[in-house]
């Protein structure tokens, strides 16, 4: 996990943190509204672990959405 992290993470100056248009910023926008509201989302269910974890955003495909979901420590996905 900690490995992924760190491959993901662009500085301001390299366009991190940008949301380019695009079949990922459509769905965003389709299921939480804006990246905004993602972002909360994100941020409320993560504040709620106790403990270590992780936040990820996946795609269910029962449901075909996008969906935050939390692991605590370092368990897998």
């Amino acid at each position: 996990n900690h490995s992924l992290f760190w491959k993901n993470l662009a500085p301001a100056s390299k366009e991190g943190g940008k949301l380019e248009a695009g079949p990922l910023k459509d769905t965003i926008e389709r299921d939480f509204g804006s990246l905004e509201n993602l972002k909360k989302e994100l941020n409320a269910k993560t504040a709620a672990v106790q403990g270590s974890g992780w936040g990820w955003l996946g795609w269910n495909q029962a449901t075909k959405k996008l969906e935050v979901v939390t692991t605590a420590n370092q368990d897998p996905l």
